[in-house]
């Protein structure tokens, strides 16, 4: 098990699972009951929600049903999905999401989807086993700082 953390606090921690090789990310969540549950959710990037919870974790942090709606799954068809109120704590700092129900009682796994980490840049690197959460901003600076380098250095072969 090899853990990256990367963020300004050093506290966001995410590593690829040696039992099966899927990247997944430790995050905080919790419902009306105030309850902190840490659990380990897959990095789904083909998933466009926030969060996916078992029905189980969704009962043990009090989560309050907030709508019904249908849903496209993977495979294309409609089912009704039922949507939970809670707080995702990321990087300190707390976020209201909306986070869908995986029914099957079997189901322990939670699944992160693509708009849970906005704003952050994800790098997944599946051959070297390494994940990378950067905040777009640094990112930006960073990107902003090579371009800088990168013209003056043009200016001085001229």
């Amino acid at each position: 098990l090899i853990i990256y953390p990367h963020s300004p606090q050093k506290n966001m921690l995410a590593f690829f699972d040696g039992k099966d090789n899927s990247p997944k990310v430790v995050i905080k969540v919790c419902g009306t009951n105030k309850t902190e549950k840490e659990i380990i959710a897959l990095m789904d990037t083909g998933h466009n929600g926030s969060l996916s919870l078992p029905v189980l974790v969704l009962i043990e942090i009090g989560a309050t049903l907030s709508s019904i709606e249908p849903i496209q799954l993977a495979d294309n068809s409609i089912v009704l999905g039922y949507n939970f109120s809670v707080i995702v704590i990321i990087d300190r700092k707390r976020r209201k999401v909306e986070a869908t129900l995986i029914p099957d009682p079997e189901e322990t796994e939670a699944i992160e989807g693509l708009q849970l980490f906005n704003p952050y840049v994800a790098l997944i690197d599946f051959k070297n086993k390494r994940i990378e959460f950067t905040p777009e901003e640094e990112l930006d600076k960073k990107l902003r700082g090579k371009t800088k380098t990168k013209s003056r250095r043009q200016k001085k072969l001229k």
